[in-house]
């Protein structure tokens, strides 16, 4: 398929600006990914599956992790915290490298508790996050080197296919002719301990200035229609799409249209190198699995892409008729 880059302005009105002709002979360095196991991030992201009621594949974990973690959640209703909230910023919070201590009261802090409260329930919270922790590492003593060898599949597919596929992508995007910053120069990827199936997600703004994002350490792909691989091309590429929002328009808010495009501009790459396969691209399932949108999101989006192949025309012109909300 043939995207044409269209005009100056109608990338900059979408959040993305145009290279200019020194960048464009330069070329874009594209990620190289530093692959990081993470025991102590596999705790927090099994906390939060097991607090949020997330369906979890590994039933002996859930079991024991249960205890603490409603007596956490209760101790949140006691006192009038936003659960939900609670949890998305703790694990968030673990991912920007807070110890426990500092994440337990920065997420206290976000959803909602009463300063005047806040050292005491910080206290009861954290003690029992560390009773989440000892159970976690009962169930796996030797997680550092579990992950390092569960993630060797992942990494040498990527090793095999990541080139080729930000290739592709960036030649969607841009002809070919990205800015010399376009893609991180160093991206970390953190293993966690699959409890879900595959899951996994990003944060463009790390607080040792570097980009990375996490993901389950899949042994094999949850399903072979969308391998784990492309998972990692989508990661990347939502974290190269926010960081030039950032930093080129400062206007986040053009940011939805952009991530639900990724999609379909990912597996479009994946197809060219052969990892997905079929007459129409898997938009529905893929976003099915990266926990990305709901099925009528997925429905518009594929409708989306069914247009722009049949009559193309200039990305950022398409963008305009995307409505993802």
């Amino acid at each position: 398929m043939s995207l044409s880059s269209g005009s100056t302005n109608e990338w900059r009105s979408e959040g993305l600006t145009l290279p200019s002709s020194s960048s464009s002979r330069r070329g874009s360095r594209r990620a190289k990914v530093r692959w990081i196991s993470s025991p102590e991030l596999s705790v927090a992201r099994a906390a939060y599956v097991v607090a949020t009621g997330t369906p979890c594949s590994d039933v002996k974990t859930e079991s024991l992790l249960i205890g603490p973690i409603a007596d956490i959640n209760d101790r949140l209703l006691s006192a009038s915290i936003d659960v939900s909230a609670f949890w998305n910023h703790y694990f968030a919070d673990c991912f920007a490298d807070f110890d426990l201590p500092e994440a337990t009261a920065s997420a206290l802090m976000a959803a909602g508790c009463n300063e005047m409260q806040l050292d005491q329930t910080a206290k009861i919270v954290k003690n029992r996050l560390v009773d989440v922790r000892t159970a976690f590492q009962s169930r796996y003593p030797k997680l550092t080197e579990q992950l390092e060898l569960r993630g060797r599949p992942l990494r040498e597919r990527w090793d095999t296919y990541g080139e080729g596929l930000l290739r592709e992508v960036e030649r969607l995007i841009w002809k070919n002719s990205p800015p010399s910053d376009w893609w991180p120069t160093r991206t970390s990827a953190w293993l966690v301990q699959p409890l879900v199936g595959g899951d996994g997600g990003y944060d463009s703004g790390g607080s040792d200035g570097g980009e990375r994002f996490w993901i389950e350490a899949m042994l094999t792909d949850a399903d072979p229609q969308v391998p784990e691989v492309v998972r990692v091309a989508w990661l990347v590429t939502q974290v190269a799409i926010a960081n030039h929002s950032r930093q080129r328009s400062g206007d986040t808010g053009l940011l939805a249209p952009w991530q639900y495009a990724s999609v379909p501009l990912v597996l479009s790459a994946a197809a060219e190198v052969e990892l997905v396969r079929g007459d129409e691209l898997p938009i529905a399932r893929a976003m099915e699995l990266w926990n990305f949108g709901d099925p009528t999101t997925a429905a518009r989006l594929t409708q989306w892409w069914k247009e722009l192949t049949a009559t193309p025309i200039p990305l950022p012109v398409a963008l305009k008729k995307l409505v993802v909300t």
